[in-house]
């Protein structure tokens, strides 16, 4: 499920946020997706929201999880999973099995969410690697009953 597709002015605030240091935008953006996630969690009987971990390099470089922010900024309570391998940026990267391979064991998940119904909030899904790696990771070795996810934006080439 999303909410945007990535355009011109929406790339334009995520680019912002995520790389010009502009957190104040999650504000703005977590009045657009509250509703949207409640109804998600209320439909699917959500027990967790777990948000999409940046690794500690670049939490470094930036300061903060943007994903972590827009949803603080929404007042929806969420668990963090940790980004154990500093992955290559994945726009950057434009073939799927090397986007693949750049994510592969990029998550450890150190709390049970075994039969849990598991919502995962991402900021942007492009080719859909990264939420693939976690829906295995949750379903395959976490033995979760389910796992949805929302983001904010998608481009419209993952569709097709």
């Amino acid at each position: 499920m999303y909410y945007l597709y990535y355009y011109t002015d929406v790339k334009k605030i995520i680019f912002d946020l995520k790389f010009k240091n502009r957190k104040g935008v999650s504000k703005s953006l977590s009045k657009y997706i509250k509703t949207s996630i409640d109804s998600i969690v209320m439909k699917e009987q959500i027990d967790t929201i777990i948000s999409v971990p940046i690794n500690k390099k670049r939490f470094l470089e930036r300061g903060y999880n943007q994903v972590d922010e827009i949803l603080k900024s929404a007042n929806i309570k969420f668990e963090s999973i940790e980004r154990v391998k500093n992955t290559k940026y994945m726009y950057k990267i434009k073939n799927h099995i090397e986007r693949e391979k750049n994510i592969k064991n990029a998550f450890k998940i150190r709390s049970d969410y075994s039969q849990k119904k598991i919502l995962i909030v991402d900021d942007i899904v492009t080719t859909g690697t990264t939420i693939k790696e976690l829906e295995n990771e949750l379903l395959e070795n976490q033995k979760a009953e389910k796992v949805v996810f929302f983001t904010l934006t998608v481009v419209r080439e993952y569709f097709k």
